[in-house]
């Protein structure tokens, strides 16, 4: 079990990553999402996106180079700074959610601005977390054709925590 635990973090953290990187690529406005949270001070708003975008990049280099050198240690440290990464992510998500009450505030996750920061929010990067610890701490099953299907499966909830918070954003709308 715990080899699986590994190969799902091990495949659903890069692409989550590289997902939020290419929208902040994209975008390029997660400092005006953070402005609009109003959790610090204005000024800081640049100052704080370029750091979160810079440590996603560090944690997704290292678990790329780490991966193609096939160097367990170093997925496994990688693994373990994106737990971190995440476990903040949604601590801020968290507070942010609080504070915001009813009102609406833009998540910028993934320089998505219009996607409210939610409990939802707060669910995929805790479940992103737990993934990723689950990464670092459980040495991954031996490549063989059988982990084939633990990469995609791990891909696959990788994907869905991505989408999670806006799917559940958008209201329901009867057929017919």
């Amino acid at each position: 079990m715990g080899g699986l635990a590994a190969l799902a973090g091990t495949a659903a953290v890069p692409l989550v990553l590289a997902l939020s990187l290419a929208g902040h690529v994209r975008s390029r406005d997660l400092a005006g999402a953070l402005r609009a949270q109003g959790a610090l001070p204005s000024r800081l708003a640049p100052t704080v996106a370029s750091l979160a975008v810079a440590a996603e990049v560090a944690v997704l280099a290292v678990l790329l180079l780490s991966l193609g050198l096939r160097r367990t240690d170093l997925t496994r440290g990688a693994l373990a700074a994106a737990a971190l990464l995440f476990a903040a992510y949604a601590a801020y998500a968290a507070f942010v959610t609080h504070r915001a009450g009813t009102r609406r505030v833009p998540c910028g996750c993934g320089g998505d601005l219009s996607t409210p920061m939610s409990a939802w929010v707060v669910a995929r990067s805790a479940g992103l977390a737990v993934l990723a610890l689950g990464g670092a701490l459980a040495a991954p099953p031996a490549l063989t054709g059988g982990t084939a299907a633990g990469v995609v499966a791990g891909a696959a909830l990788g994907v869905l925590l991505w989408i999670l918070p806006r799917a559940m954003s958008v209201p329901e709308r009867s057929v017919g």
